[in-house]
């Protein structure tokens, strides 16, 4: 959600086509291979091997502006009038940024795996419905549906809609006959949005959520003039994450990840804390299996693997944190 605003520096940078490798997925193989040490459970390295069965995308153009965003598909765009069309970039969209789009490796998001047989050893992917908050790109989702779980995705920014419109590797895995995956995608403000509460519906085994529910965002110390808007939602904690209560299914997991640089006060954004207090999920019914732990380590290791130490201090400048909550098992 938020975070597609923080990356619209990164959409700005794509520019023109790169140059395209033998292997379009070669980029996305090479990451797995280089966090294949990182990642500790099964699941996890389930969902590296699954980078080699990706389908590749052919590449496509959208066309985009900013503030507002807004985003088009080709056969879109040539039916805006003159006046519609003021303002929009063509971006191309290669095979691998169907999977990445302006964010970096979606492998990261192993670590979400990690954390929920850690703190639940019996959970299993396959058969499993997950919903992830502000996916922002494609590829985690992908990868969770190849191994059986039916992911929804839900997004308020048009260009990933436009991105995603019509992309063979969204829906049924029809084409695959070992699992009965499948991959949704919804743009929306969830749960602010009635209709959009309706398309994401109930019954999740797991919500994830990375780099979108952190202070900063929700509830920051201080408005930034320079800073786009932050997350916001028009209720109250308790409703908030009453919300969130009544997407899962019983025993279900919700797994929050945020990564950032050093907390600045003169940043308010860079606060990468839960937006909510303790006892406000407790209040909510939630079971609190960890809450703002210190994830500082992970991310150092993993940015060291994927080569971020090539800009920028890790050990001064990365820093996470992770917090994890189940809603109580039926008796």
């Amino acid at each position: 959600m938020v975070g597609i605003l923080i990356a619209l520096s990164g959409a700005l940078a794509l520019g023109s086509p790169p140059e395209v490798d033998s292997d379009p997925l070669e980029s996305l193989q090479a990451d797995a291979h280089r966090l294949s040490s990182v990642y500790q459970s099964e699941l996890a390295g389930r969902m590296l091997e699954e980078v080699e069965r990706l389908p590749i995308v052919d590449a496509r153009a959208i066309h985009i502006a900013t503030r507002p965003n807004r985003g088009y598909t080709q056969d879109q765009f040539d039916e805006l009038g003159e006046k519609e069309r003021e303002g929009l970039r063509e971006i191309p969209i290669e095979s691998v940024d169907y999977y990445s789009t302006f964010y970096g490796s979606p492998l990261v998001y192993a670590r979400m795996l990690d954390l929920a047989t850690q703190y639940e050893p019996a959970f299993t992917i396959a058969g499993s419905k997950i919903m992830d908050l502000g996916y922002g790109q494609l590829g985690q989702l992908r990868l969770w549906a190849q191994m059986g779980a039916d992911v929804v995705g839900v997004e308020i920014d048009p260009i990933l809609t436009a991105i995603y419109d019509g992309c063979t590797a969204v829906g049924d895995l029809d084409d695959n006959p070992k699992t009965s995956g499948s991959v949704s995608l919804i743009e929306g403000a969830w749960p602010n949005d009635e209709t959009c509460r309706d398309e994401v519906g109930s019954g999740y085994d797991l919500i994830v959520s990375r780099n979108l529910l952190k202070r900063g965002y929700v509830k920051p110390a201080a408005r930034n003039p320079a800073f786009p808007v932050p997350v916001g939602w028009e209720m109250s904690d308790a409703e908030m994450l009453g919300h969130v209560f009544d997407l899962l299914n019983p025993g279900g997991l919700v797994i929050i990840e945020s990564l950032g640089p050093k907390p600045d006060p003169a940043k308010p954004w860079s606060d990468i804390s839960n937006p909510w207090i303790e006892q406000a999920w407790i209040d909510a019914g939630f079971e609190v299996l960890a809450h703002d732990e210190d994830e500082s380590q992970y991310a150092r290791t993993m940015g060291k693997a994927l080569g971020w130490g090539e800009r920028m201090n890790l050990e001064t400048d990365l820093f996470g944190m992770y917090s994890v909550y189940r809603k109580p098992a039926a008796d």
